[in-house]
């Protein structure tokens, strides 16, 4: 799937990653505290989840995917 879709999905709380990526790489959407702001974050195995900035690479990418 492409990011656009990717995206609308992560916004509904859908967890994605991409099969191009070495690592086990999770992104989704969190809320400031009023849910009034939505920002992706990318959390990798026990690690903290930190903001996550789209590359160039990862907005033209079409193997985006949920996981389960």
């Amino acid at each position: 799937m492409v990011f656009g879709d990717a995206l609308e999905q992560m916004k509904a709380g859908q967890k994605m990653t991409r099969r191009g990526w070495p690592f086990d790489d999770i992104v989704y959407a969190e809320y400031t505290a009023a849910a009034l702001q939505p920002y992706l974050v990318v959390k990798a195995g026990e690690r903290e989840a930190i903001p996550y900035t789209a590359t160039d690479i990862d907005l033209f990418a079409d193997d985006w995917e949920a996981v389960q």
